[in-house]
């Protein structure tokens, strides 16, 4: 797919003469004449209205910040523009937030949105923005806006598509009653390519003939949408739905993505992994050293009732042939499941089978599955002790693990389902992130060290080997991950991407969004 080999679109970012905006800052005391409406007020009111306007830019409607009221007063002349400007000033202060923290306060939305609403800047701090600026409230608004290639990405997109809703530039799109499929002819292919060309798909002809590009649109469409793909267009099929999605729904759809964006660092990390939990995908960026690395392939992430989680980490160390801990969850819901559908003669040979254990809480003495009472179990709670399974090519962990510093025991692995990167439903694991290519990861973090390639396969666990350690290495220089559920992408290949909201994020997110265009 041209998606495996699509990066961000990369837009050069303002520079700002301070530390860097993702720091928590928190509003220390000033000189009494140092607030926020002082500060704000040497910007021109026309400056800040003309500002105002482009918010839409930014996924932000700007009638929320300068209403129609405000446009009647302003056009009545001096007096009411003078009047008017402590609440301009003050609107465009909220707009400024808005951007830069976002207008949601993460923490209030689902468990699995792992981040805190960020501190806006000090009077001071917004003081010196604004001399850096020139006093230029477009300028302003772009030095504080998020500046991380995924929204980056995002605001291409909705350049694109926002004025397309109020022109001939989305088209709308007729259901066909037959199955469309390579060489069919049907009124309702030259409208179905018009939209894949608008999308960004490569498309020669506007003609009628379902052709090889139009196939290869579908098919990726199928794929984003985690069916698989058959190269034909059913009449009650996911694609045609897909299509009928109105073209306001899918500019929220961005505006929801945009907002969960501004909760992360305003700036990435020169190196770092960005995992897009909703398209299922991993992508890493290096630009350290004047190297300009882009990877990217597949991944398995945690299906809807065992959502991975959004937030922003760091890998600090890679362990080969790693033991797997049963997590409480997967311990109740799964183990203890299977284990009472056995009979008890059976429970001890089931543990060798998987290469289990049992261990008590410290891990000081091993205990026998067979004396346990699996069926007085019905929460976690009512077991103290842990199970584990031992390190071999068939753990569940596979033969390498990325450990990251959360505390709710989400990491990256192998796994031992290897073959399941090959369909494109892999919303399917616990709540961890399995990688495609994980060998090829501990091997680019691991530069530089003594554990290159072919050590590295030296020392994992080869097929029917079980091992009796686990060989952990810490990094020198962790890597920064941050882990995202968008619905949206515009990639390098210039193409707009949708995907289901399975997780049902993006309908919490606009719920509690006052912004929508």
């Amino acid at each position: 797919m041209g998606f495996l080999r699509s990066c961000f679109v990369l837009v050069a970012a303002f520079t700002v003469l301070f530390s860097p905006l993702t720091h928590a800052f928190e509003k220390r005391p000033g000189p009494p004449s140092l607030d926020y409406n002082t500060v704000i007020d040497v910007l021109p009111l026309a400056d800040i209205r003309a500002a105002i306007a482009k918010a839409w830019t930014h996924g932000m409607n700007p009638k929320l910040y300068w209403t129609d009221e405000m446009e009647s007063n302003f056009n009545k002349g001096d007096s009411w523009q003078r009047a008017m400007k402590p609440q301009a000033n003050q609107n465009f202060l909220q707009l400024l937030k808005d951007l830069s923290v976002g207008g949601i306060d993460p923490a209030t939305l689902t468990p699995d949105i792992k981040f805190t609403r960020k501190n806006f800047l000090s009077a001071k701090q917004l003081q010196a923005v604004i001399v850096s600026t020139g006093q230029k409230a477009d300028l302003l608004v772009e030095s504080l806006a998020p500046q991380n290639p995924p929204y980056i990405a995002l605001k291409a997109a909705l350049a694109r598509l926002y004025p397309a809703c109020t022109s001939n530039g989305w088209v709308n799109v007729t259901r066909s009653k037959k199955v469309l499929k390579e060489g069919v002819r049907d009124g309702a292919v030259t409208a179905l390519k018009k939209r894949l060309m608008f999308l960004g798909y490569p498309i020669g002809s506007l003609d009628d003939l379902f052709d090889q590009q139009t196939v290869a649109a579908v098919n990726d469409i199928e794929w984003n949408l985690h069916i698989t793909p058959d190269g034909a267009l059913h009449p009650a099929g996911k694609v045609w739905d897909f299509l009928m999605v109105s073209c306001m729904d899918r500019v929220h759809q961005i505006q929801a993505d945009m907002e969960k964006m501004r909760w992360f660092p305003q700036y990435f990390a020169d190196r770092f992994i960005m995992i897009n939990l909703a398209f299922t995908y991993f992508i890493m960026m290096d630009k350290t050293n004047g190297q300009n690395v882009v990877t990217s392939f597949r991944t398995i992430n945690g299906r809807p009732d065992r959502k991975s989680p959004t937030m922003k980490d760091e890998i600090v160390r890679v362990i080969f042939n790693p033991f797997w801990i049963v997590p409480p969850t997967v311990f109740l819901l799964d183990k203890v499941k299977e284990i009472k559908g056995l009979q008890q003669w059976q429970i001890r040979d089931y543990f060798a089978q998987h290469n289990y254990e049992v261990w008590n809480h410290n891990f000081t003495r091993q205990i026998d599955p067979q004396t346990i009472n699996w069926w007085a179990i019905h929460s976690a709670a009512d077991a103290n002790f842990f199970i584990r399974q031992r390190p071999n090519y068939m753990n569940a962990l596979g033969v390498v693990k990325f450990e990251l510093t959360n505390s709710f025991s989400v990491y990256m692995h192998d796994t031992n389902q290897r073959e399941l990167f090959a369909q494109p439903m892999r919303l399917l694991s616990s709540g961890c992130i399995r990688l495609e290519k994980p060998l090829d990861l501990a091997e680019y973090l691991l530069q530089g060290t003594t554990c290159d390639r072919p050590t590295i396969e030296n020392v994992i666990a080869k097929p029917g080997e079980v091992l009796a350690k686990d060989t952990p290495v810490n990094l020198k220089n962790p890597i920064a991950v941050y882990t995202v559920y968008l619905t949206s992408q515009m990639s390098s290949d210039n193409i707009l991407r949708f995907t289901d909201d399975i997780y049902g994020q993006n309908a919490d997110v606009l719920s509690g969004f006052q912004g929508a265009l």
